[in-house]
């Protein structure tokens, strides 16, 4: 398969990790560190309404005390999401142009994995060694 035809579903990790609006900071900050993730979709009724990073943690406990608060209030809302059969191309110029890590995959509105940038960066030096 060439570089340009590999698509979100080629490239998107599947055992995603959501977490509901409700969860407390604390909790998910842990959960985050616990399994080594860099962030985590955020979703309710099935739909991916945010985001949260371990960056908008650590900035935000800069500002305030969040422990006890819920992650809606520090998460990305209406994040940037793509389809399964987006392109790499596609998802590449997402990365670059709004300075994201991660973006969840979607089907009828429903998340059904997450692309990050180091699946993405892999596949693209995998793809220059082959030649």
């Amino acid at each position: 398969m060439m570089l340009k035809d590999l698509t979100a579903r080629d490239l998107m990790r599947t055992n995603v990790i959501s977490v509901h609006p409700d969860e407390k900071v604390a909790a998910i900050d842990l959960i985050m560190v616990r399994k080594s993730l860099g962030g985590v979709p955020i979703v309710e009724n099935d739909q991916v309404v945010g985001i949260v990073t371990s960056r908008d943690i650590m900035s935000s406990r800069l500002r305030t005390s969040i422990a006890g608060m819920p992650v809606e209030s520090i998460m990305t809302k209406n994040p940037i999401t793509v389809g399964p059969h987006d392109s790499i191309k596609k998802i590449l110029g997402l990365m670059i142009s709004h300075g994201i890590e991660r973006i969840p995959v979607t089907e009828n509105n429903t998340l059904v994995g997450l692309v990050e940038e180091e699946t993405v960066l892999s596949a693209i030096h995998r793809k220059i060694l082959a030649k």
